[in-house]
C-alpha cells in the first residue's frame, strides 16, 4: 500500500510540473505549442471578457474570419454570403462540419447563435448590434437569411467579433459554457482548470484537413507578465502575448526568441461623463490640454509618436480609412487651469484613475498621465489591479480608467458597444443624442462616401466634446523561433490552426 501511495504522489507531482510549464515537445513526442495567457474571467461567447484568446479562438469558430495578411473577409463556416441592399443577408453554410460532441453543424445553430444575442437573461455583449435583426429565416439545412429592420451595409463584419462564435443549438452553454467549452474549432478542450491552465488537443474530425498541424496546445493562465517571460526564456512556453517595450528590449539578447507586432491596440483613457467632475466638458478639455502626446509616447512606449504609436481624441484608430486627421492639441497648462476654474474647480480636482497593472503600457501610462496633469491642477490617485480584477470589479463603475481595447476591422462594430447610450461596454457613460444619431447613420448608410462623412463628423464632435483619449500602442507578442506561421488579424483572434513547429 505504501509503495502504491508513493507512486501516486510521484504521478501527481509529475502532472503538476506539466502545468507549471515544464513539458517539452521533445519529451512528449507530440507536436505541442505552449502559451502563457492572461488570467481569464468569463469565457463563454457572448459574455467573454476578451481574455484567453488562444484558448477560445481554437475551440470555437465563426461564420467569417479576417485574413491576417490582406485584412479581407474570408469564408469559414459560411462558404459565401451576400445582401441585396444591406437589409437581407443570406449565408450559405459549409456542409460536413461537426461540433466536438459529434452533432452536425447546420442552419439551426446559426439561427440559435444569432437569436441568443437578444436573450435578456444572457446579457450578451453584442445585443446592441443585433437588435437590428427582425427575424432569422432558415431557407434550408445549410442556407440562412438574416432579415434586418434597417439596412446595415457592413453587417457581415459583426460575425468576426470574438463574441460571435457559432454555438450548438443542442448544447447547454448555461451549464457547461464556463467549464466545458465546446465548438466546431480545430482543437478540443480535454482539461480545464479555471484561472490555472487548459489542455487542448487536435480535433480529429475537423472539417479542414489541410490545417492544424499542431497536435496539442498547453495554455497556462499567468497574471504576472514577468513570470510568463521567464518561462519563455527558460523554454517552458513558446508564445507570450502582451509583452511590454521593456520586455521586448530584454528579449533582444535571446537568439531563440522573436518579438513581433501584428497590429496596434488602443488604450482608451476614459472619463466618466455622467458624474462629477467629468460631467462638465470644461474638465474634460482641461485634462486634454494638460497632455503632451510626444512625451506620452516616449515615456510609455520608448518610441517617437507616429512610429510605433499614435494618439487622438476619438474612438477611431489612426490606421483605419475612416480616421480623420486632426492637428494634435498643444499642451497649454494655463488654458487647462482656466477651464478648471470655469468648471468650478479653481483649486484643482482629485480623481481616482483605475487601470490594469499587468497589462502592457498601462502602469507607465497611468504614471505619465498623473505627472502631466498635475501642473494643471489634477491630482490622480492611481488604482492599479490585475486585469481580471480590474475588468470584473471596477471597470465601467469608476470615474476614470485606462482600458485596453483591440481594434475592429469595421469601427462601427465598436461604436454602439462603447459609446452609444446604453452600450454594454460604455465606460465613459456617454449619453448624447447627437452621438447616438451619428452612430445610427454610420450603421445605416450604404454609400461609402456618405458613411465616411458621418465618421468625420463623429470625430470632430469627440475632439471638442468627447470623454476619451485614444493612445494606440503596438501589440507585442514574444514567440519561440521554432514556432512558424503565427497568424493574428485585427479581429484579435489568433489563428493557431495555421501555426507549426520547425
Amino acid at each position: 500500500m505504501r509503495r502504491i501511495s508513493i507512486m501516486l504522489i510521484l504521478f501527481i507531482c509529475g502532472f503538476s510540473l506539466l502545468f507549471a510549464g515544464g513539458e517539452k515537445e521533445s519529451i512528449s513526442g507530440v507536436k505541442t505549442i505552449r502559451i502563457a495567457e492572461q488570467v481569464p474571467g468569463l469565457i463563454t461567447p457572448g459574455v467573454w471578457d476578451g481574455q484567453a484568446f488562444s484558448m477560445n479562438s481554437s475551440i470555437y469558430e465563426y461564420l467569417i474570419e479576417i485574413d491576417s495578411n490582406s485584412g479581407e473577409l474570408v469564408p469559414l463556416l459560411a462558404k459565401s454570403w451576400g445582401t441585396d441592399d444591406g437589409t437581407n443577408w443570406t449565408f450559405n453554410l459549409r456542409e460536413g462540419v461537426k461540433f466536438h460532441d459529434g452533432s452536425a453543424f447546420n442552419s439551426e445553430d446559426v439561427k440559435y447563435t444569432i437569436e441568443r444575442t437578444l436573450d435578456p437573461s444572457i446579457g450578451h455583449l453584442k445585443r446592441p448590434d443585433f437588435e437590428i435583426v427582425d427575424y432569422v429565416e432558415i431557407v434550408d439545412e445549410y442556407t440562412i437569411t438574416v432579415h434586418l429592420k434597417e439596412a446595415r451595409p457592413t453587417f457581415d463584419y459583426q460575425f468576426t467579433d470574438y463574441n460571435m462564435a457559432i454555438l450548438s443549438s443542442s448544447y447547454d452553454y448555461d451549464t457547461f459554457g464556463e467549464s466545458k467549452p465546446m465548438g466546431t474549432g480545430p482543437y478540443k478542450m480535454v482539461q480545464y482548470i479555471p484561472k490555472e491552465s487548459a489542455v487542448l488537443e487536435k480535433n480529429r474530425d475537423y472539417w479542414d484537413t489541410s490545417v492544424a498541424p499542431i497536435e496539442r496546445l498547453l495554455i497556462y493562465f499567468i497574471a504576472d507578465i514577468d513570470a510568463s517571460v521567464s518561462m519563455l526564456e527558460d523554454d517552458r512556453v513558446d508564445v507570450v502575448p502582451f509583452v511590454t517595450p521593456a520586455i521586448r528590449k530584454r528579449l533582444e539578447s535571446f537568439e531563440n526568441v522573436t518579438v513581433i507586432s501584428p497590429y496596434q491596440e488602443q488604450r482608451f483613457i476614459a472619463m466618466r461623463a455622467d458624474k462629477a467632475p467629468f460631467d462638465d466638458n470644461n474638465v474634460r478639455l482641461a485634462f486634454k490640454y494638460a497632455m503632451d502626446p510626444h512625451i506620452i509616447s516616449r515615456s510609455v512606449a520608448q518610441s517617437e509618436l507616429g512610429k510605433d504609436t499614435n494618439y487622438n481624441e476619438t474612438p477611431i484608430m489612426n490606421m483605419l480609412v475612416e480616421y480623420k486627421e486632426r492637428p494634435l492639441r498643444e499642451r497649454d497648462i494655463h488654458k487647462a487651469k482656466e477651464l478648471l476654474t470655469k468648471a468650478g474647480y479653481p483649486n484643482g480636482v482629485t480623481v481616482d484613475l483605475y487601470y490594469s497593472s499587468d497589462h502592457p503600457f498601462e502602469t507607465d501610462l497611468a504614471q505619465t498621465l498623473k505627472e502631466l496633469s498635475a501642473p494643471a491642477g489634477f491630482v490622480l490617485n492611481l488604482k492599479g489591479y490585475t486585469r481580471d480584477i480590474f475588468l470584473s470589479q471596477y471597470w465601467l463603475n469608476v470615474p476614470m480608467s485606462i482600458t485596453g481595447w483591440g481594434g475592429r476591422p469595421d469601427p462601427s462594430m465598436l461604436l454602439a458597444l462603447a459609446f452609444k447610450t446604453g452600450g454594454s461596454w460604455n465606460e465613459t457613460h456617454m449619453s448624447d443624442s447627437y452621438v447616438d444619431n451619428l452612430i445610427e447613420k454610420i450603421s445605416n448608410e450604404v454609400d461609402f462616401e456618405k458613411r465616411l462623412s458621418y465618421y468625420h463628423d463623429l470625430q470632430d464632435y469627440f475632439y471638442e466634446n468627447g470623454a476619451l483619449i485614444n493612445f494606440q500602442v503596438p501589440l507585442y507578442i514574444a514567440i519561440n523561433n521554432r514556432v512558424i506561421n503565427y497568424s493574428h488579424p485585427l479581429s484579435m483572434i489568433p489563428q493557431y490552426k495555421y501555426m507549426d513547429i520547425k
